[in-house]
């Protein structure tokens, strides 16, 4: 059991749950007589600009209260060593990860069901002017009348933002969208995949593009960018299920349903064409709920043609999961975040790897990136690679991004066509080797190089 942190007006009782951004704990609310769950942000040094933030949107989740598949936050602050905290109702249950750790794959008439609550929720989250940022598994809690329930709004944001503790485990977007890995703000797109997604984990039993042999995180990212899920494995599950299910996870947010509340009709539809009663949406009738078209990102003021500076972060275009930099949801561990709030702790494998040896990144780093040709709106680019750095992926990050920091390439290649660059700017280019997983990721960077007077610091 991790050190109990104290909240002004709660007694721990025990502890419930560890993840990788935060311990829950079994408290009980002196003020109001009452149990809930305490769950204490695994980070440190957070500014308080940060923290209103992440207040301001639990506030607007304050809207929800009462819908029975959000869980309800009753109270936000900072324990007496200075961690945000948010106190919520305690759910006996678990989460959704813990009943397929338990269980394996869910049956399709339950995902069916959980589909239909969950987007109608989802609707209603949107509605009320909310992006969640990070739906997955163990972010669906269970009621003890068996309702799931959306819980973590915000965490992602204040925890991207913030320094997670030496204690924490790091997590990887096994369930954020294509455009969100590509540096994009979240959307109503972006959470709609994600539900789809977690639809997905759930019949068949592991992520679609998870592969626990990958030697780095790079390979899943080159899958979730470029590949289409695998198909299921299981023969019970309806085409028009995965059918539904494969368009929400479609590459391009503006081939997926539009809306949540289309998600959610959508999958009463096929109840109905199954023969199975169709599950009520509570909260995705309501008008009002935005679409994907109000949620496009402005392009940025195109970069002097003067030093500019790399930041060898993938993804440095939004913050958290949620806004304004994505860093860490892209080299870190191969786990998700579990977030549970029961009354005995599941363990967690960390999935961090080893340091890795800084003879071996240099071995592996890219040599003599170089423009083989600039045609003003694309160039070409080539490298050459060690023999051992031939059996990974490789990440292209340019800057200024122009909407496209990042790009995966193919594990071996040795050249590129880089295209929507602007022919009067000035670029600087950079190739890694992403290596390891962990909370501190390590890739080996190629030294960059330059086009049309621009000089990386």
């Amino acid at each position: 059991m991790q050190p109990i942190e104290e909240a002004l007006g709660y007694r721990v009782l025990d502890q419930a749950g560890q993840g990788g951004f935060a311990v829950v704990y079994r408290a009980y609310q002196e003020r109001l007589d009452r149990q809930v769950a305490l769950k204490v942000l695994s980070v440190d040094k957070v500014d308080q600009g940060t923290l209103r933030r992440f207040q301001r949107e639990l506030q607007l989740t304050g809207r929800l209260t009462g819908h029975p598949n959000v869980v309800t936050v009753f109270d936000t602050g900072t324990t007496r060593a200075g961690r945000p905290y948010i106190a919520m109702e305690f759910f006996e249950g678990g989460s959704l990860r813990d009943r397929l750790s338990r269980e394996g794959p869910l049956p399709v008439a339950d995902v069916l069901r959980a589909g239909v609550k969950l987007a109608g929720a989802l609707s209603a989250v949107h509605q009320a002017g909310v992006l969640h940022g990070d739906i997955k598994p163990q972010n669906i809690l269970i009621s003890k009348y068996g309702e799931p329930a959306i819980a973590d709004f915000g965490v992602a944001r204040v925890v991207d933002m913030a320094e997670v503790s030496a204690a924490a485990h790091a997590f990887t977007p096994l369930h954020a969208a294509p455009e969100v890995l590509r540096g994009q703000p979240h959307s109503v797109s972006s959470d709609l995949y994600s539900l789809g997604s977690t639809l997905y984990h759930l019949l068949a039993g592991q992520p679609a593009f998870h592969n626990p042999a990958d030697p780095s995180i790079a390979p899943l990212m080159l899958r979730v960018l470029s590949r289409p899920p695998p198909p299921f494995s299981r023969r019970d599950v309806p085409p028009a299920v995965s059918e539904a299910i494969m368009r929400v996870l479609a590459k391009q947010p503006e081939e997926r349903y539009g809306t949540a509340r289309e998600f959610a009709q959508r999958l009463q539809a096929i109840q109905i064409e199954l023969g199975l009663p169709a599950t009520d949406m509570v909260g995705g009738d309501l008008p009002g709920e935005p679409s994907r078209e109000h949620t496009t990102m402005p392009r940025p003021p195109a970069a002097p043609r003067s030093r500019l500076r790399l930041h060898l972060v993938v993804g440095m275009a939004v913050a958290g999961l949620a806004g304004a930099g994505i860093g860490v949801a892209l080299f870190v561990s191969a786990q998700d975040d579990p977030v549970t709030a029961r009354p005995t702790a599941t363990a967690v494998p960390s999935g961090e790897a080893d340091a890795v040896d800084p003879a071996a990144v240099k071995a592996l780093t890219p040599r003599n990136l170089k423009i083989a040709a600039d045609n003003g709106a694309s160039i070409t680019l080539r490298w050459t690679l060690p023999a051992n750095a031939k059996r990974f992926p490789l990440v292209l990050q340019r800057e200024p991004a122009d909407g496209q920091q990042t790009t995966v390439l193919d594990q071996g290649s040795t050249s590129t066509r880089v295209f929507g660059l602007k022919p009067d700017s000035g670029y600087c280019f950079v190739l890694g080797v992403p290596l390891s997983i962990g909370e501190k990721s390590t890739t080996a960077w190629s030294r960059p190089t330059c086009i049309r007077g621009a000089v990386a610091n």
